[in-house]
């Protein structure tokens, strides 16, 4: 391979020959460099680019941490909105900046250290993480594990694959909280102290009523996604924040679907939309408009500037056409904390609540996960087909009538 630096006028540049391509010899050529060792120096790093294939690095030397980063990069971020979402890579990054604690080992060499996992595990049990906060963390580094082996090939074996997290205490408080199903009086309450009148009214009756999750929920478009005449409401995307603006992405797991809606929500809607056609006339010029820039973002503007975009009507708005969003839930759900007194509700009990009814009632299972997005069968039966109970009094008034019969 020829090889070399040179001076081009006041600055320095390398050269080095790359394989032959239909038999003709190739040179990668870069100027600019001050000095020549600079020069030197970045021939050198480029030349260990080209013979590692396009890597910046050795797959047989580079350490746990900078593989974690690659990982990040190459697997996650760059396939955020293709089976990952932006919040996904965001908690991610968050686990590895904050918990994953084997940076300094040569990835080479990690493959074969499950014992140094396995006591990882065992430290973050002994400094009081949830076991589910162990287990996604311990699902994070499994799954960059599992990358470095295919498509990769820099290692061979997993070690987080024997690594068990074990029997941990059951934290009451925190299963009441994730399995809180809202009784139908508890709901009816929250809904007077937030009624129609309320922007967030819409935000507690729809995943009521159709189970979707927080984001989808504050994403549905009154205009295109709620159909009166087929009583549908389609789910195309979820409201996602990045930085300091405000999405639109494809819902979780992609789970783009249609679900029908009863008369009960029908009815709130269209009030709904009259009431903001009628706030539209009182606000005027001042009304804020909302519109899909084409970068799936967000913005408003005053209804009197035009704005070269699709405009929208969002499911959640101030009297003012202010945009409320998931964030802005937050507001809602600490007045139910403390007004209300009820520490248990969050806004995924709602999408709770809607599937454990549906449970209750005997719909069919692949009914309900189609219904919720869920990505398998299997996620539904293990969430909503626990003994309430309705269901365990569903089961002795069964057995009941067989032995009687």
């Amino acid at each position: 391979m020829a090889e070399g630096v040179r001076k081009r006028g006041k600055t320095w540049s390398y050269y080095f020959d790359t394989a032959k391509i239909n038999g003709e010899r190739n040179k990668v050529e870069k100027g600019g460099f001050r000095t020549q060792k600079e020069a030197l120096d970045a021939r050198a790093a480029a030349i260990a680019e080209y013979n590692n294939t396009g890597r910046r690095f050795s797959p047989q030397e580079i350490s746990v941490s900078d593989y974690l980063d690659y990982w990040l990069e190459n697997a996650i971020k760059k396939n955020i909105d293709h089976g990952y979402s932006y919040n996904t890579y965001r908690d991610y990054e968050s686990k590895i900046r904050l918990h994953l604690e084997h940076g300094i080992y040569r990835l080479s060499s990690f493959q074969y250290a499950p014992d140094k996992v396995q006591e990882w595990v065992d430290s973050m049990k002994l400094k009081g993480f949830s076991k589910s906060m162990i287990k996604n963390t311990l699902t994070c580094l499994q799954g960059a594990m599992n990358y470095a082996i295919l498509p990769l090939k820099y290692i061979q074996s997993n070690p987080c694959i024997p690594v068990s997290v074990g029997k941990m205490p059951v934290d009451v408080d925190a299963k009441a909280h994730a399995e809180y199903v809202c009784p139908k009086e508890e709901f009816e309450r929250i809904l007077a102290r937030f009624p129609e009148s309320n922007y967030f009214h819409l935000s507690l009756v729809v995943p009521y009523h159709i189970g979707t999750r927080i984001g989808e929920t504050f994403a549905i478009d009154l205009n295109e996604d709620v159909d009166f005449k087929t009583h549908e409401i389609h789910i195309r995307h979820q409201l996602t924040k990045i930085e300091k603006t405000w999405f639109f992405k494809p819902p979780k797991y992609d789970s783009y679907r249609t679900v029908k809606m009863g008369i009960t929500l029908e009815r709130i809607l269209k009030n709904h939309i009259r009431q903001r056609k009628i706030n539209q006339m009182k606000y005027g010029q001042h009304y804020l408009k909302t519109y899909v820039l084409p970068d799936n973002s967000i913005t408003q503007a005053r209804a009197d500037l035009n704005v070269a975009c699709k405009e929208i009507m969002p499911l959640c708005v101030k009297d003012n056409g202010e945009l409320v969003t998931p964030e802005s839930f937050k507001y809602c759900a600490r007045v139910i904390h403390y007004e209300l007194g009820n520490v248990l509700f969050h806004s995924h009990c709602l999408r709770h609540t809607h599937g454990t009814i549906l449970a209750e009632n005997s719909v069919n299972p692949k009914t309900v996960m189609e219904r919720l997005g869920h990505k398998d069968i299997k996620t539904t039966l293990q969430t909503y087909t626990f003994n309430t109970d309705v269901m365990q009094q569903s089961a002795v008034d069964v057995f009941e009538k067989a032995i009687q019969a």
